[in-house]
């Protein structure tokens, strides 16, 4: 994996990106740090000398004006640790005591520049106005100050500069992983174009975003897988079971167009081969059908069909066909069962269950059309007293063009139960199988919300 690749991903650049936004706040506390804690210094330095000033007065009035001088002296010996400064000046402006020079005598706060110990030094001080006209400055060196907004500044500065070293490997170790995990998708996504739909993105067990999408991923490529082998499968059967009728087709326009002598001969040919091709369509119409249901996935209902009533129409009208087979058809449907979806498809789903049962039972069956609510759900239910399915076909049945071998000489194109397959699954409803005892049970499990 190149460096170069590796700096150009989304995760280095966030890496980069939190690193900056985090440099940001670093430096906004370092200014509000920087700022109360200069601010509390210089205000001690304030109230130091304050009370320096208020100490000086006390002893003066203790000991007398005129031993001022001296006390300040003492004073000067007493702090020379701290660079203490002191200037008393009588009423007249001369020099009395004090460690600095003479100075214009300004009353308040001040900073001043003196020197000190062969140093100039910056110093806070304040002017003071004695009671005898006297001038009193009372101050001291600021290099505490000085070292302290020093030692702030080189505090974090050091801190900036690890963050921002830190930032680039923790960003280069961050967008390796990820661009790890997403190079495990890309690789499966390589080998699914080669043609290996069995590939799938492994999974952590971390179920975090790479989890999920892993998921969501393979979950897709289980479905085109599913939807490849269909395709597939149809294709296979379509050949398998189209070339038949189509072999006789032409085999018998070849006869009639070398032996036919007569318009009568040709004319049943044509029928004939007519009624073989209407054949032919109607099973690639129920093929496209059965596609354009399986692509467009479960989706939202057209309307609310009225289930009682339906099932109760379709009944009476294939309950003279039953008759004519020697058959019983009844139904047994709550009055009032309604259900969300597409009335034609669920009519269509009725018919080919019915429709099956019919034509693969035997005269004197007895085939019952139900409709209940079960759990807050619907079920549609179709059974018989036929021959039934066996249970290792159940699942088999639903593809297309599937027949059972006892099947193979009834009416039909196999198709019947891949149309209910695929309407159910357009409704979000689950296909069960059953066994009658005798016979089958084919039950529809709508949802509350199909």
């Amino acid at each position: 994996m190149r460096w170069t690749k590796l700096f150009r991903t989304s995760s280095f650049k966030l890496a980069l990106l939190y690193a900056s936004f985090f440099i940001a706040s670093v430096l906004v506390l370092y200014g509000v740090i920087y700022w109360f804690a200069t601010d509390y210094a210089a205000q001690d330095e304030t109230n130091e000398i304050a009370e320096e000033f208020a100490a000086i007065q006390d002893e003066a009035g203790l000991a007398g004006d005129a031993r001022l001088p001296q006390i300040i002296e003492n004073h000067l010996r007493a702090r020379r640790d701290v660079r203490a400064v002191y200037l008393l000046k009588d009423a007249s402006g001369r020099k009395i005591a004090g460690n600095i020079d003479s100075m214009k005598s300004t009353i308040g706060p001040m900073m001043i520049r003196v020197p000190l110990d062969g140093q100039i030094f910056d110093v806070r001080a304040r002017g003071y106005q004695l009671a005898r006209g006297e001038y009193l400055l009372v101050g001291q060196d600021t290099s505490v100050l000085r070292q302290m907004r020093i030692v702030i500044a080189r505090a974090f500065g050091i801190g900036l500069l690890i963050t921002f070293l830190l930032a680039i490997p923790c960003g280069a170790i961050i967008s390796r992983t990820a661009l790890k995990r997403v190079e495990v998708v890309s690789r499966t996504a390589r080998a699914i174009m080669e043609g290996d739909l069995s590939n799938r993105v492994p999974t952590r067990g971390t179920e975090d975003e790479f989890d999920e999408l892993a998921g969501s991923v393979n979950a897709m490529l289980d479905r085109i897988e599913e939807l490849m082998s269909t395709i597939t499968q149809a294709t296979n059967d379509i050949a398998h079971d189209l070339r038949t009728p189509l072999t006789r087709l032409r085999q018998r326009l070849e006869y009639a167009r070398r032996r036919g002598t007569t318009v009568e001969e040709l004319q049943d040919a044509l029928e004939h081969s007519i009624a073989q091709t209407d054949s032919i369509l109607e099973t690639f119409g129920a093929l496209l059908r059965i596609a354009q249901i399986g692509a467009s996935g479960p989706g939202a209902a057209k309307g609310v069909v009225n289930v009682s009533k339906l099932l109760t129409g379709i009944v009476d009208d294939f309950a003279p066909a039953a008759e004519d087979r020697g058959q019983r058809l009844i139904s047994e449907v709550e009055p009032g069962i309604n259900l969300p979806g597409d009335p034609e498809l669920l009519t269509q789903l009725v018919v080919n269950l019915v429709d099956n049962a019919i034509r693969h039972t035997p005269a004197g069956a007895r085939i019952s059309v139900n409709a209940r609510s079960v759990a807050g759900n619907l079920e549609l239910q179709v059974a018989d007293t036929g021959p039934g399915i066996p249970e290792s076909e159940w699942n088999k049945v639903l593809r297309p063009f599937y027949r059972l071998e006892t099947s193979r000489t009834t009416e039909g194109s196999g198709l019947g139960l891949s149309l209910v397959a695929a309407i159910a699954q357009r409704h979000a409803a689950k296909l069960v199988f059953a066994d009658n005892r005798p016979g089958l049970r084919v039950s529809v499990l709508f949802p509350a919300a199909a």
